[in-house]
């Protein structure tokens, strides 16, 4: 019931504030109106709001932590299933050369990696006819030079593969995903979010384009197929990471990025900080979408949430064994 009210109270205060009838009230206007309340009601705003203890910390320690915060905020938020996925060559945009015929090579004209534009000469071949003339065999395409075979005086076959051209101005992102309700969900033409391992601060926006439902053979996945443009050719082949398709409709809520949150399994918690002083909260999630999270309970809007350093922070406090246990001890609001 705390959760379903929570989510209704956040949707009414995004609506305010998309309309532009909300009254700002200050965290010090708040404390003060906390101060009025008699000891049993702050008694029991003490007990709804339990924190794990706070911390101190000097600029110093902070600085060698490297402290960095994120502020907690209501905006929509939409739910995503999440996929492991690996950068491909689109099949379309690549392209083999081959002689056709059976020949000996006399020139290399472009080597692997090499940038060619279409019809740029690549190698000459010389057919094993008598009397016939060397021919030169072009690009068919504009692309990067992705493999290449042809060696001078080497002796080829009509199906040899000299080179093959890939265009990597527009990438294929293969995801994969295990059996579930969520294979139900995706659909041609969703919005997609790619982080890859290579490129963690550089989310790619991507487009599911292809979505065949049948199992792979021996894997017992299932594949979406996204694209994304490859302007300044940041993506090649192999590189690995995930990618999070945009389901649903997007509902407001107190959104968090999921790297702040710590803790395992009924046990989640992020560190929230006033200053020099960090108290650690426990939380309850609720939608999760790419990189970020909803919070149902435990992070009010506003507030700043550690996401870098809060793993140290989990294991300082009284003897270096953890934060103080004493739920009286945070900050008080």
């Amino acid at each position: 019931m705390t959760q379903v009210f929570f989510r209704v109270f956040v949707t009414a205060l995004f609506l305010s504030f998309t309309a532009g009838v909300v009254s700002v009230v200050s965290p010090t206007m708040a404390q003060e109106s906390d101060h009025d309340h008699d000891h049993d009601d702050h008694d029991d705003h003490d007990h709804e709001n339990e924190t794990d203890g706070s911390l101190m910390l000097s600029a110093t320690q902070m600085a060698n932590l490297g402290i960095a915060t994120v502020t907690a905020e209501i905006r929509p938020l939409q739910d995503t299933v999440e996929l492991i996925t690996s950068v491909e060559v689109l099949p379309e945009r690549q392209a083999h050369v081959s002689p056709r015929f059976e020949g000996q090579i006399r020139d290399v004209r472009a080597t692997l990696g090499d940038h060619v534009k279409t019809g740029q000469r690549l190698v000459v071949v010389e057919p094993i006819i008598a009397g016939a003339s060397t021919l030169t065999l072009s690009a068919p395409i504009s692309g990067v030079v992705s493999a290449q075979s042809a060696r001078i005086g080497q002796t080829v076959a009509a199906t040899s593969v000299l080179f093959e051209i890939s265009d990597h101005s527009r990438m294929l992102l293969h995801g994969t995903m295990m059996e579930s309700p969520d294979i139900t969900r995706i659909r041609a033409g969703q919005a997609a979010t790619v982080r890859l391992d290579a490129l963690p601060n550089k989310p790619l926006v991507a487009e599911v384009a292809r979505f065949y439902m049948a199992r792979e053979a021996g894997t017992g996945l299932f594949t979406v197929h996204a694209e994304a443009d490859n302007p300044d050719e940041m993506l090649y082949p192999g590189m690995m990471g995930t990618m999070s398709v945009a389901v649903g409709d997007a509902v407001p809520g107190l959104v968090i990025p999921r790297r702040a949150v710590l803790g395992g399994l009924g046990d989640r918690f992020v560190f929230v900080r006033f200053g020099d002083e960090f108290e650690r909260r426990a939380v309850i999630e609720g939608l999760v979408a790419g990189a970020d999270t909803e919070i149902l309970e435990g992070v009010f809007p506003g507030e700043d949430v550690v996401v870098q350093g809060h793993y140290q922070l989990q294991y300082m406090g009284e003897g270096s064994a953890g934060l103080p246990t004493d739920a009286h001890a945070g900050h008080n609001h």
